[in-house]
């Protein structure tokens, strides 16, 4: 595919005016008092380009933001249009390394899973009707904006993810350990084929989630949070048959050793115990 003779057919800089999702996503980040000055400058030089869905390769028929040449390939203005411009909220272009809260390493990308989190979480607020693809990733991020306030997100918006960490303060350790958690589970499931997996496939992606939520209920404890709320809400998402995203991740744990959603729930609250977790 030449993808450069692609983006030169298509239209390079935008203005609020152009599209109603525009100017809904920069509304929302100011309803919160969030930092718009990477939204604004990449939508500026933004390139959108809609010509590559009649391309054969079908990984490139969904929303897909490309932070190092703010290019975005979105076939068409759907849902997926708003999660991928809370991307490029996020997006300081200057800056190769780091972006919203994903560091890049010698290992891989930290902070995956809460990046996608973020933006889904965030299109959940500019779109009430939109259906959440990232349910626990979002969850998390809705987790973190309930006990630390809006206001924790302004280092993402700002594109700067070790400012955004350190906003954490005493408690960061223990948010880079539930975010390392929750980037396996992540990148494990987004990965995932069912066909010709075996079982340990399977549990390992479920381990890894059991772990990124008593990661989380080990952060709600050390801030004397009780973590029922949080627990049943944990509850309420696993069994929202209405989300299609729920009901194939839920059909990924039948699979497993736990068969199914309620012994994994059950294994998370076996885990936590009567009397929490030991914190040292």
């Amino acid at each position: 595919m030449n993808m450069r003779k692609i983006y030169s057919k298509a239209k390079t800089g935008y203005k609020l005016e152009d599209k109603k999702e525009f100017a809904l996503v920069r509304s929302t980040l100011s309803r919160y008092g969030l930092p718009t000055k990477n939204f604004d400058i990449n939508l500026s030089n933004l390139t959108i380009n809609t010509k590559y869905q009649s391309e054969s390769d079908n990984s490139f028929r969904i929303g897909v933001y490309y932070p190092r040449n703010n290019v975005l390939n979105m076939p068409n203005d759907n849902d997926d249009f708003i999660h991928e411009l809370f991307h490029m909220a996020s997006n300081d272009a200057s800056n190769d390394t780091l972006g919203g809260c994903k560091i890049r390493g010698i290992k891989g990308i930290f902070g995956l899973s809460l990046d996608e989190g973020i933006a889904e979480y965030f299109t959940s607020l500019a779109k009430s009707d939109y259906v959440i693809r990232y349910p626990y990733e979002a969850f998390f991020a809705s987790y973190i904006a309930k006990i630390y306030g809006m206001d924790i997100f302004k280092e993402h918006f700002n594109g700067n993810a070790i400012e955004f960490y350190s906003s954490f303060k005493q408690d960061e350790p223990f948010i880079r350990n539930v975010v390392s958690a929750l980037d396996q589970y992540h990148e494990s499931i987004q990965k995932f084929d069912f066909f010709g997996k075996d079982k340990n496939s399977y549990d390992n992606t479920c381990n890894y989630f059991i772990d990124f939520v008593c990661e989380f209920v080990k952060l709600l404890q050390l801030k004397k949070i009780d973590e029922n709320e949080f627990l049943n809400d944990l509850r309420n998402i696993m069994n929202d048959e209405k989300n299609e995203f729920v009901t194939l991740i839920n059909a990924f744990f039948e699979y497993s050793t736990y068969r199914g959603k309620d012994n994994i729930y059950k294994t998370i609250r076996e885990e936590i115990g009567e009397e929490g977790f030991i914190l040292q």
